[in-house]
């Protein structure tokens, strides 16, 4: 038996951009999963036959990296699904991070990249920001820019992103989850087509891109304010791509009216959550909770993905 954990993640900075190579900032999160596995007589997940549809990322993950004898896959999660928190990366993470531990292959890095084939198979498209993020813990950059000090590389096709560890401060952040679903392929189709097609699109991803590296040094410098500022721009850009919705909307601005810094739509938006900053995460809570949103006050996770034997 075998049971890994994984966090789940939230989009700071640049989500949509680091598609297309651009610079993306995320943080692990303290929503976690928990997959336990062990040998079984038959494929099993949470105690139901293996049903590709139902359980497309762990039948991906048993495809690609198990030839041993049937399993049974049983996930405890705290981020609900299709909420733009990492529920589909922490579980795949999470579930890849245990296969290669049973096999006696498990690394970090092989992790994060086998964990980012599988998701990207399963939607179709994507970045490895998400898996990274899920599996490294604490904060990241995604980048299709080489620098020093990355932690690896992933391609894919004719694209490189590139790993960066990003040195965040202790600090809690407030998540509002709007109860309905985030609709993440759709999304990036949608979202590909107006860039490619359109030079506007492609004005508004630039745009972001200087977003995402004054946000990292705000970060860094525990420059709350600034980073708040820059959440607020980077919404208004993913706003005019068209990933918010009016629940979005309601949660963002109960919780600008609460006192926070900035707060956005994270993730892949369209559905899903919002995340917000302020130096009273409680007050911020409570008026996402009066207007009907789930909220979570989150700390960043230092550890990413670990294996409990």
């Amino acid at each position: 038996m075998i049971v890994s954990i994984s966090p789940g993640k939230a989009i700071l900075l640049g989500e949509h951009g680091v598609v297309y190579g651009k610079p993306c900032i995320s943080v692990a999160i303290s929503l976690k999963v928990a997959v336990n596995i062990e040998e079984s007589q038959e494929f099993y997940v949470n105690n139901e036959p293996l049903n590709e549809k139902k359980h497309a990322y762990m039948k991906k993950a048993i495809e690609r990296m198990w030839n041993g004898k049937p399993i049974s896959i049983t996930i405890f999660s705290q981020i609900p699904s299709a909420s733009g928190l990492g529920s589909s990366s922490a579980i795949t993470t999470a579930c890849v991070a245990s296969l290669l531990a049973m096999k006696g292959e498990f690394s970090i890095e092989e992790v994060a990249k086998k964990s980012f084939e599988i998701e990207y198979e399963v939607q179709n498209g994507g970045s490895p920001n998400d898996t990274s993020a899920c599996t490294y813990g604490n904060a990241i950059l995604t980048w299709g820019k080489k620098m020093p000090g990355y932690l690896w590389e992933i391609s894919k096709g004719n694209r490189k992103w590139y790993i960066y560890p990003v040195k965040a401060p202790d600090i809690k952040f407030v998540i509002g989850h709007t109860g309905t679903k985030s609709k993440t392929p759709l999304l990036i189709k949608k979202i590909r087509k107006f860039v490619e097609y359109s030079s506007f699109g492609k004005e508004l991803i630039d745009e972001m891109e200087k977003f995402v590296i004054e946000g990292k040094e705000a970060l860094e410098n525990k420059d709350f304010v600034k980073l708040g500022e820059l959440m607020n721009k980077n919404h208004k850009i993913l706003h005019t791509l068209g990933t918010s919705s009016k629940e979005i909307e309601k949660l963002i601005n109960a919780s600008l009216k609460a006192g926070a810094y900035g707060a956005k739509v994270t993730g892949a938006g369209g559905g899903g959550s919002i995340i917000a900053i302020s130096d009273n995460p409680e007050r911020v809570a409570n008026a996402i909770e009066k207007r009907k949103g789930k909220a979570y006050i989150v700390s960043i996770a230092k550890e990413g993905v670990k294996i409990l034997k």
